[in-house]
C-alpha cells in the first residue's frame, strides 16, 4: 500500500473554496481581449482553460456525486492520456459558443455544488491519483490533487495575462506538498538501501527520498542526514518542474550524482 496511507491527512476543502473565489473575481475583471488571450497550453486561450475547469467540476459531480460512469475512460489502456486529451478537446470545441458571463455563472453554480459535495465526503475513503500510485489513495489526497489541477490552470491564466495579485504564493506551498508525492511512485533509480536524495521545494520545505533497494523509495518530510544528491527548486521552478512547464535559468539546480538527480527532475504531478 502506498505511503500516502501513513501520511498525515490534509483537508484542503476550505482552500479549494478560496481558490475558486479568486478565479471568479479574476474572470469578472477580464476584458474581452484578455478572455481570448493565448496561454502556454498549446492551442488554448484563457476561455478554453476556464471551460476546462468547468468540465472538471461537472466530471466530479457526475462521476463522484451522481455515480454516473458514462463519461469514464478506460484508464488501463496505454493510450489513456491520448484519449483523455481528445475528450478534453471535444468539450472545449463543443462549448465555444458560451459567453464569458455564461461560463462564469456556470462556474459559480458548479462551485457551490462542489462545496456541498466535498462537505459530504469521508476523506478517509479511497480515491485515485494515477500519477501518485497504481493503487487506491486516500480520498483526502484525491481532493488535494484536484486543488493542484485547478491551481495550475488558474496560474496559467494569470501568467498569460501577467495578473498574479499574490495568487501564486497564497496556494503554492499546499500545491507542492501534493506534487511531491509523485516522487516515490515515479522515481525508480536503483541505489543501495539507505541512500538519501534531498528535494528542496522553496516554501514547501525540504523532503527526503530514502532508498529501500531494488528501485523502491520512501518519502519523508525532513532534512536528510547525508544526502547523496540534492535537487533544489525555486518556488516558480518547483511547480514548473512538476508540470513540465518551461524553466528559466536557475529555477532548478542539481548537486551530486546525475544518475540520481536527473530522473528526479522528470517526475510529474500530472498525467503525461
Amino acid at each position: 500500500m502506498t505511503g500516502l496511507w501513513q501520511a498525515e491527512q490534509r483537508d484542503v476543502r476550505p482552500v479549494l473554496t478560496r481558490e475558486r473565489a479568486d478565479l471568479l473575481v479574476l474572470l469578472e475583471q477580464l476584458t474581452d481581449r484578455e478572455w481570448l488571450a493565448p496561454t502556454a497550453v498549446a492551442g488554448w486561450r484563457v476561455k478554453d482553460l476556464a471551460l476546462h475547469l468547468l468540465d472538471d467540476d461537472l466530471g466530479w459531480l457526475s462521476r463522484g456525486r451522481d455515480d454516473d460512469a458514462s463519461g469514464l475512460l478506460d484508464s488501463s489502456q496505454s493510450s489513456f492520456v491520448v484519449a483523455l486529451a481528445a475528450k478534453n478537446q471535444r468539450w472545449i470545441d463543443g462549448a465555444q459558443g458560451l459567453s464569458r458571463r455564461v461560463v462564469t455563472d456556470l462556474l459559480t453554480w458548479s462551485g457551490g455544488e462542489m462545496d456541498r459535495y466535498y462537505a459530504d465526503m469521508d476523506l478517509s475513503d479511497r480515491g485515485s491519483v494515477a500519477w501518485a500510485s497504481d493503487e487506491p489513495v486516500p480520498l483526502w489526497f484525491d481532493v488535494a490533487q484536484d486543488l493542484t489541477e485547478r491551481w495550475v490552470h488558474q496560474q496559467q491564466i494569470r501568467v498569460a495575462l501577467d495578473r498574479d495579485d499574490g495568487y501564486r504564493d497564497r496556494y503554492l506551498p499546499e500545491v507542492l506538498r501534493t506534487f511531491v508525492w509523485a516522487a516515490p511512485h515515479q522515481y525508480r533509480e536503483r541505489a543501495e538501501a539507505g541512500v538519501e536524495v534531498t528535494l528542496r521545494l522553496g516554501g514547501a520545505g525540504e523532503w527526503t527520498l530514502v532508498s529501500e533497494g531494488e528501485g523502491r523509495w520512501t518519502l519523508h518530510e525532513r532534512i536528510a542526514t547525508s544526502p547523496s544528491a540534492v535537487v533544489t527548486a525555486t518556488d516558480d521552478g518547483a511547480w514548473r518542474m512538476f508540470t513540465g512547464a518551461a524553466l528559466a535559468d536557475g529555477d532548478v539546480r542539481a548537486e551530486g550524482d546525475p544518475r540520481l538527480t536527473e530522473p528526479l527532475t522528470r517526475v510529474r504531478g500530472i498525467l503525461v
